[in-house]
């Protein structure tokens, strides 16, 4: 189901981009227009997943490896038509991490989608993963826009840092452990769970050293005005 709507939505994917580009933010670069491209999902990806939460977020780990609702279904064809549109533009763009990130990410949502099972790991996965990505994207939006020095990047990175952490280090492991452990599962959700975990961890030290640099400035700042 949705897969000829999926068509649709990835080609809008790009003509949104297109018209970012083109249109509201010209005077930037490209990277600049496809991270307002990333916010949108992000916000659309957050809203769709935490539908399909049978009981809010105390049923992130309910029926592990089931058949998928109609929610799931609705949300995860609808990440898949992004993941597919970022995955051309970062590997034109030549970010290979995140390509690495996105096969991953495309293998466990297409294998959810065409089997009809695993949705409700799939999309608590998505949540966990999308949920810190408007203040990561918004981050390189202030760098380009020439406000790294100001109160309100730094408060947006220990944002992200404490967002990512808590959701990618602390509550995305016992998810993946349950993904990897249910038998009805097809290999390749409990690889795609894997490897974005992996992935997840190995961003985790840089983002652990930027909360740690981003926390000791607004003391510092704190401590100066204090002074004065």
């Amino acid at each position: 189901k949705y897969a000829s709507e999926m068509t649709g939505w990835t080609v809008g994917w790009f003509l949104l981009f297109a018209v970012i580009r083109l249109g509201f933010f010209r005077k930037y670069s490209a990277d600049f227009s496809n991270r307002v491209v990333s916010i949108i999902h992000a916000v659309v990806a957050i809203y769709y997943s935490y539908l399909c939460f049978e009981n809010g977020f105390a049923g992130m780990f309910n029926n592990v490896g089931g058949p998928n609702t109609e929610p799931q279904q609705l949300c995860m064809a609808v990440s898949l038509s992004y993941f597919v549109y970022d995955l051309v533009y970062c590997s034109v763009s030549g970010e290979l991490e995140s390509v690495l990130h996105h096969f991953f990410t495309i293998g466990g949502l297409a294998s959810g989608v065409l089997h009809g099972k695993s949705g409700a790991e799939l999309c608590a996965c998505l949540f966990l993963m999308e949920v810190s990505n408007p203040s990561l994207h918004l981050r390189t939006l202030l760098l380009e826009m020439g406000l790294k020095n100001t109160t309100l990047f730094s408060l947006n990175n220990l944002t992200f840092a404490s967002v990512f952490l808590a959701c990618r280090i602390v509550v995305g492991p016992p998810l993946v452990w349950k993904t990897i452990a249910c038998p009805t599962n097809d290999l390749i959700v409990k690889l795609g769970g894997f490897g974005i975990l992996a992935v997840s961890i190995m961003w985790g030290w840089r983002i652990v050293a930027m909360f740690v640099k981003e926390a000791k400035k607004l003391l510092g700042a704190g401590e100066t005005k204090k002074n004065k």
